[in-house]
């Protein structure tokens, strides 16, 4: 079972690892451009300086390491991006992070935003697409309007179960990964 679960605040430095270690396709589909290393080290010094504005959720491999990435950027209206290293791509963890990432936003009244994506980005444009998100192409670009659900009692269930099982299965895995490097 994987679980998506919040990154903490002193954990933002794995971001940085996590979005230079994609590989040049991933990051052009990221950010919609070639990107070097130290943009996104500026980039990554902001979301630093501003966790207040910029929630992340993380998907771990066994080593603790962020494989896949959903970024929300708050300021008058939340904007989304999300990011899954090439070798675990595939496999869903795109979809995992989009729903969890729908969830906390709608839990933290968060209902509206957007979403920019390549006209090419065919996984993105599918799961907003599933989501219920609208899309408008305009160019290479894609826009995606984000115009939520308020929540309901079973959305705040949902947030709690999937943030206490994403906890659970973090303790895990570092108790496990404490015992073998013992």
């Amino acid at each position: 079972m994987t679980t998506v679960r919040r990154v903490l605040p002193d954990e933002y430095y794995k971001y940085r690892k996590h979005l230079k270690s994609l590989d040049a396709h991933s990051k052009y589909l990221r950010f919609g451009y070639h990107i070097q290393d130290s943009m996104i080290d500026s980039l990554c010094d902001k979301f630093e300086a501003e966790l207040d504005k910029n929630i992340l959720f993380c998907i771990e491999n066994d080593e603790l390491e962020f494989v896949a990435v959903g970024h929300i950027a708050l300021q008058d209206e939340m904007e989304l991006a999300f990011s899954v290293l090439t070798e675990y791509q595939g496999k869903g963890l795109g979809n995992q992070l989009f729903k969890r990432v729908i969830q906390w936003c709608r839990t933290n009244s968060k209902l509206k935003g957007c979403m920019v994506c390549l006209s090419t980005n065919s996984v993105v444009k599918h799961l907003c697409l599933k989501y219920g998100i609208h899309l408008k192409n305009d160019g290479p670009e894609t826009m995606a309007s984000i115009e939520l659900d308020r929540p309901n009692l079973g959305t705040y269930i949902t947030e709690a179960t999937e943030s206490n099982l994403a906890i659970a299965d973090y303790l895990g895995k570092r108790l496990i990964r404490g015992l073998r490097y013992k």
